[in-house]
């Protein structure tokens, strides 16, 4: 799925200097983005998944770095999935590692290549992408057009 899986480097917080780029760490809190950091850090892609040593998956549309405690999953430019897609992705990432780790048996990026995550799949199957991407696709319509709605009744309501 991804030809690159890394896990971050430690930079604990007292050596931390303030800064612009997105410093990842385990915890759902902020997504994971533990603070912003100008420290000389391995800087990863935008368009990438970070799964924390919890199984916490989130997709970072953005460049940043991570701590020790986080795995980085992406691929390079010419064969990057679309943003749709590693939505699906990391949802899948998160369904398939959901209760099987914790604080006594924290996950690392190398045990996640043994994970298996349900896919959809074509016939003769392979990952099918444009399914993928189609229901993300139709996902975001429907919340943009409830947040529509639900904004027009408000505004009604209070005029």
């Amino acid at each position: 799925m991804f030809k690159y899986i890394q896990q971050g480097r430690r930079l604990k917080k007292e050596d931390q200097i303030s800064g612009d780029i997105p410093f990842v760490m385990a915890g759902t809190t902020n997504t994971g983005v533990a603070n912003y950091v100008s420290n000389p850090v391995a800087q990863f892609p935008k368009n990438a998944i970070t799964m924390d040593i919890f199984g916490n998956a989130f997709y970072r549309s953005y460049a940043f770095g991570a701590g020790d405690d986080t795995g980085v999953y992406w691929n390079p430019p010419e064969n990057e999935y679309s943003r749709e897609i590693m939505l699906f992705l990391t949802t899948a990432m998160s369904k398939s590692v959901f209760k099987k780790f914790s604080y006594g048996k924290k996950l690392r990026s190398s045990q996640s290549l043994k994970i298996k995550m349900k896919l959809l799949a074509t016939p003769d199957g392979q990952p099918d992408f444009d399914t993928m991407q189609t229901l993300i696709s139709a996902v975001q319509k429907q919340v943009i057009k409830d947040v529509v709605k639900y904004t027009e009744q408000k505004m009604a309501e209070s005029h």
